[in-house]
């Protein structure tokens, strides 16, 4: 039998890591050293299915436990999406549920903020103190001074923290989640407010536009299982395009890297539209149906306004889009061509281009070949696929108290036309500026911003202004270090919490994370502790959280999965066929005929899913007041015209700007390694010494420079250097490498030096934004770089 692609693929894999290995340690012994009395006896071992919480991802995984330990992680093959994968990130797991710098218990501060000084208490006597200091809000008429940060924690997480402030009166809900703007986008086109599903696996080619698919994506698994697995059921190959302005892991991953300058992602996507167009090689019946503002028309309020494809032609020829781009006017048409030829293609848009002073404007341009190629809501292409349908929580129960909190406006509001921009940094300015009412009592959940913020000193002082500041942090991390009060959650092989899959993945998907192994210290499930202070609150606040514990309220919530007469349980690839088979057909058939044995054994496998999509649906094309996907935005024209700037879709896209200022002749631009998507990788230190495209740089942060620019600075590979920009500097190790271009510094982020000391390029960020998202630009901040 002959292997599959995926098989090469780790086999490469496999092979370049242990000649990394074989270079740098010496003797290898590949295993276990034979002695004549080892003192040991085989222990009782068990496998439990559960999913990975460090990351987006929300991978399925199977934990090994001997004698009541996890000794490994591996991926969950009955999982769709991951696919018995596991990235270093999940299988070094294991290190962050033993690590030395665990909190054994929750703690309270005694000295100064920051001073290290605690002293430690119960979990009850923290629950109490935290439900009297948030009943005072309550019966001094403020519960609107009540405000959590929170981390990624889509699923039922999310929605407790949300019924509870609710329930509380507090509008204040500040999420630190990933957002790139990309629902943006969606909105305004689509009017279906969410970011976008890409069908991978069934695409014959995917152009990513600045996506980094295999690094720091919403599921680097999903890109892996999509290509790895070509060929196995239809034989087909598809093809793999990465644009950007960086030679990454994904662009070495792609079978063809389309180097950029920066910014100028949507002119090439709109040079290959003018292709398409000229040549008549787009989808034109799909357009003509489905798609308006493709041709000039008059808008409600009587102006006569320019169409896309007239907008297109006049701006992009493959000249000018070749001047923006660096592309050649050849290559340009190379691949519009191939991407019209192809039966089922995909344009993938990513971070690099919605972070961008006009990202919003950048993101409807690279989707616009989605649209003229019919690639929405078919296979192959994008897709928007469903929530779980979980059961409802009960109704929130409110009061007057928290009636009349919820009329207050959020802090940070007002919000960006469309979008709430970076909601973290907003928070913090509100703050600082003394707008609106003053917040007296804040948790932390999942959040680090004095490490992850774009301007930590604002943070810093935002923070000091608040008299109660609660983290719910297993560690002590730089933000936890300044509350007032830590109440450590359980780690993720400890605790029950749910695992949807992240909106790329087009299926819905509802894994489980159940205990592998007993709690190992004093940490207290941080959903166990909300709904012990909401029964504390009493009245509304406990009537709208009527459940015992977190375990409780997930198995109330999977009963919506039961009734939904639909999907099935994790299963192997024949049994998720089939069933996906039955529902094309119009079958479905139950498993089980009563709830609980249906619960043990989704509990077993690991989840839930339901790989049936209908391509049929209209409302899954566009939700819209005319059902046609919109190429040129009502309310993003009015937007536009109020600003009295003169910006125009698909012609205002390339806002990174070429003129440094004086002193500064480097452009800065940061990038996620896929092992800092979430920030813990100080925690898993086995991870800093996993090669990326540079095996002998590890535990240092690294900045990388073309070799050209590193001679005519006088620096040589391995240099300590300042990167300094007009916000501040910090230190890494000079890296000479000919994927980035002369006028750029790479710089990745959420490094730090084997002392401690932080290494964060989105603290040099010059502040810029897109006035459209809010969402910040990683592109236009310029550096000089220094010897250390």
């Amino acid at each position: 039998m002959s292997p599959t692609r995926r098989d090469f693929l780790w086999a490469v894999g496999a092979a370049g890591a242990a000649l990394t290995i074989s270079q740098e340690a010496g003797d290898v012994f590949w295993s276990v050293e034979e002695t004549p009395d080892p003192g040991w006896a085989p222990g009782m071992e068990t496998r439990r299915a559960s999913s990975c919480l460090l990351c987006p991802a929300r991978c399925g995984i199977r934990g090994r436990v001997v004698d009541g330990r996890l000794v490994r992680i591996t991926g969950n093959p009955l999982h769709p999406m991951s696919a018995g994968g596991a990235c270093p990130r999940g299988v070094a797991g294991v290190q962050v549920l033993y690590h030395p710098e665990r909190l054994a218990s929750p703690l309270m501060r005694v000295g100064a903020r920051g001073a290290g000084e605690w002293r430690r208490i119960s979990p009850q006597g923290a629950i109490t103190i935290i439900s009297e200091r948030l009943q005072g809000l309550r019966a001094s008429g403020r519960p609107e001074s009540l405000a959590l940060v929170a981390g990624y924690c889509a699923g039922t997480m999310e929605d407790l923290w949300r019924r509870f402030l609710t329930a509380f009166g507090s509008p204040n809900y500040v999420a630190d989640d990933y957002d790139d703007g990309a629902g943006a986008v969606m909105d305004l086109m689509h009017g279906i407010p969410r970011a976008p599903s890409y069908d991978l696996e069934r695409s014959d080619y995917v152009l990513s536009f600045g996506a980094p698919l295999f690094e720091s994506w919403w599921s680097p698994l999903q890109a892996y299982v999509a290509f790895g697995g070509r060929g196995v059921a239809s034989g087909a190959r598809g093809r793999f395009v990465h644009v950007d302005s960086r030679f990454s892991r994904t662009a070495a991953h792609a079978h063809e890297w389309v180097g950029i300058r920066p910014g100028a992602h949507a002119a090439l996507a709109l040079g290959m539209a003018y292709v398409m167009i000229r040549d008549e090689l787009y989808d034109a019946a799909f357009v003509r149906r489905h798609v308006a503002g493709f041709e000039d028309f008059v808008d409600a309020d009587g102006r006569r306004r320019e169409g896309y494809r007239s907008l297109v032609q006049r701006n992009f020829r493959t000249e000018e889009a070749s001047a923006l781009t660096g592309v050649p006017v050849e290559r340009i048409s190379s691949l519009a061509r191939a991407f019209a030829a192809s039966r089922f293609p995909v344009a993938v848009c990513g971070s690099d281009v919605l972070l961008a002073p006009d990202g919003l404007l950048a993101g409807l341009a690279v989707h616009s070949l989605n649209l003229l190629m019919g690639s929405v809501n078919r296979p192959g292409g994008v897709l928007f696929g469903e929530a779980p349908p979980l059961a409802p929580l009960p109704p929130a129960a409110l009061d007057e108290t928290a009636r009349a909190g919820l009329t207050r406006e959020r802090v940070g509001g007002p919000w960006p036309p469309f979008g709430a921009g970076d909601r973290v940094a907003r928070f913090a300015d509100a703050l600082n500026r003394g707008d609106g009412r003053p917040v007296d009592a804040l948790l932390l959940y999942y959040t680090n911003p004095l490490a992850a913020s774009t301007d930590p000193a604002a943070w810093r002082q935002a923070q000091e202004r608040i008299p109660f500041v609660v983290s719910f942090s297993p560690f002590l991390d730089e933000t936890t270090r300044y509350a007032d009060l830590v109440l450590p959650d359980l780690l993720a092989y400890e605790r029950w919490q749910d695992a949807p899959a992240p909106a790329s993945y087009p299926h819905p998907v509802w894994g489980v994370a159940r205990p592998l192994v007993e709690p190992q210290g004093g940490g207290t499930h941080t959903g166990d502790a909300v709904l012990a202070i909401a029964r504390s609150l009493g009245g509304g606040v406990a009537a709208s959280l009527p459940y015992e514990d977190f375990p409780a309220l997930l198995k109330a919530r999977a009963r919506g999965l039961f009734a939904a007469r639909r999907g099935t349980i994790l299963g192997g690839a024949f049994e998720l066929g089939l069933h996906r088979q039955m529902e094309e057909r119009g079958w479905w058939l139950s498993e089980h005929a009563e709830f609980e044995p249906f619960w043990a054994e989704l509990v077993e496998r690991g989840g839930w899913t339901d790989l049936f999509y209908d391509d049929t649906d209209p409302g899954r094309l566009a939700r819209t007041p005319s059902g046609r996907v919109d190429l040129m935005p009502v309310s993003l024209l009015r937007v536009l015209d109020a600003e009295g700037r003169g910006r125009r879709p698909y012609v205002d896209v390339a806002g990174a700007g070429s003129t440094p200022p004086d002193g500064y002749p480097l452009r800065l631009l940061p990038y996620r390694v896929s092992t800092l998507a979430s920030g813990t990788l100080g925690l898993e230190r086995w991870l800093v010494e996993q090669p990326v495209l540079f095996p002998h740089v590890s535990w240092r942060p690294w900045i990388e420079v073309h070799p050209a620019t590193a001679r005519s600075l006088g620096f040589d590979d391995g240099t300590d250097v300042w990167v300094v920009s007009t916000r501040g500097r910090y230190r890494a190790r000079l890296k000479v490498f000919a994927g980035t271009d002369r006028q750029n510094v790479c710089a990745p982020y959420g490094l730090r030096h084997p002392g401690g000391e932080p290494a964060s390029p989105l603290a040099l960020l010059d502040g810029t934004v897109d006035p459209l998202t809010g969402m910040p630009s990683w592109l236009s901040t310029f550096v000089r770089l220094e010897r250390a």
